[in-house]
């Protein structure tokens, strides 16, 4: 493989993680939220 191809997908690979990393911290978010604030039957 050459130099072009193993900087590309090393860039995809950062990209790639960087999604899942804030995917991953907006649903602890949205956990600790629920928790903290839990859901209310309005009556």
């Amino acid at each position: 493989m050459n130099q072009v191809m193993l900087e590309a997908i090393k860039v995809m690979g950062v990209g790639m993680g960087t999604v899942f990393f804030v995917l991953l911290l907006f649903i602890i978010l949205v956990k600790a939220m629920q928790s903290i604030f839990p859901y209310k039957e309005e009556a």
